[in-house]
C-alpha cells in the first residue's frame, strides 16, 4: 500500500553553527509535513566588534547558495532561512532582494525573520506596538534589528545585547542569564518581548516566561516557521506550541 504524500516538504537552511533550528523546528512540524535540513557553511569565528559581526555575515551569505543547492533535488514547496544575520545586518533593501533571489533560486516561496516577525506582530495585535528586544549581538546588529521594527513603525521600548562572542557561543548563554534579561526587558509600558538569534534554543523558555509575566514573548524559531505553515495553508491551531500557533 503506497504511503500518503506529505502535506509539505519544508526546506530549513541554518549555518554549521547553529545546533536550536533544527530540533526547535522539527517540534513544531504539524502531522504530514516534513523537514529537510540543509547547513551553511559557516566558521566559528570569535566576535567581539562591529567589524567581526561583518565578517561572520559575510561569510553566511557566500555559502547561503551552496546549502540551497543541496535542497533543490528534494523539490521543497517551502523554504525557512533559519539565520537572520543577512536580514539584519545589511538588511533592507539588500535583505529583501536576497531573499528574492533565494526564492527565485528555488522556485518556491521562501520565509525570512524579517517578513515573518512583521506578520506575526499584526496577526497578534493589529497595530503598531511597544517591543522589547533580546539579542546576541553586537552594536552594528542591535542597530539593524532596531531599525527593522521602528521603520516598520513599531517602538522599541529596551533592548538588551546578550553580546555572544561568536555564533555558536550563542547557543550556549547561560539560561539563568536569559531568564534574568527577559524579566528585566518586561513592564507595563511594552507590549511583546522580541527574541532575536535562530541559535538560541528560546521556544520552551519563551512560553514559561508568557506563562509568568502574562504578556507575548516571541522565540524566532517559533515565528518562522509559524510564518512558513500560513503562508502554505496549513492553519490548524497549535496552541501547545504558544498563542501565535492559535492565530
Amino acid at each position: 500500500m503506497q504511503e500518503e504524500r506529505p502535506r509539505l516538504l519544508m526546506g530549513v537552511v541554518a549555518p554549521a553553527t547553529n545546533i536550536s533550528v533544527q530540533p526547535e523546528m522539527e517540534a513544531l512540524r504539524p502531522p504530514g509535513v516534513i523537514n529537510a535540513h540543509a547547513r551553511i557553511p559557516n566558521p566559528d569565528r570569535a566576535v567581539s566588534s562591529d567589524a567581526d559581526t561583518l565578517a561572520v555575515r559575510a561569510s553566511m551569505v557566500d555559502g547561503l547558495n551552496a546549502a540551497l543547492d543541496t535542497l533543490i533535488p528534494a523539490s521543497p514547496g517551502h523554504v525557512v532561512l533559519g539565520v537572520m544575520a543577512e536580514n539584519f545586518v545589511g538588511g533592507g533593501e539588500a535583505g529583501r532582494r536576497l531573499v528574492a533571489d533565494c526564492a527565485a533560486r528555488m522556485g518556491c516561496r521562501v520565509t525570512d525573520y524579517t517578513s515573518a516577525i512583521l506578520a506575526a506582530l499584526d496577526a497578534m495585535f493589529g497595530r503598531k506596538v511597544r517591543l522589547s528586544l533580546l539579542t546576541p549581538f553586537m552594536p552594528v546588529g542591535d542597530a539593524a534589528a532596531r531599525a527593522l521594527f521602528e521603520e516598520a513603525g513599531h517602538e522599541v521600548v529596551r533592548l538588551i545585547s546578550l553580546k555572544a562572542p561568536g555564533p555558536a557561543a550563542i547557543a550556549r548563554v547561560p539560561r539563568e542569564r536569559i531568564v534574568q534579561a527577559v524579566r528585566d526587558l518586561a513592564g507595563p509600558e511594552v507590549d511583546a518581548i522580541i527574541q532575536l538569534g535562530t541559535n538560541a534554543a528560546f521556544r520552551v523558555l519563551a512560553q514559561e516566561m508568557e506563562a509568568e509575566l502574562r504578556m507575548p514573548v516571541l522565540a524566532s524559531n517559533p515565528v518562522l516557521y509559524w510564518r512558513a505553515l500560513r503562508q502554505e495553508g496549513i492553519a490548524e491551531a497549535m496552541p501547545q506550541h504558544g498563542r501565535l500557533f492559535t492565530l
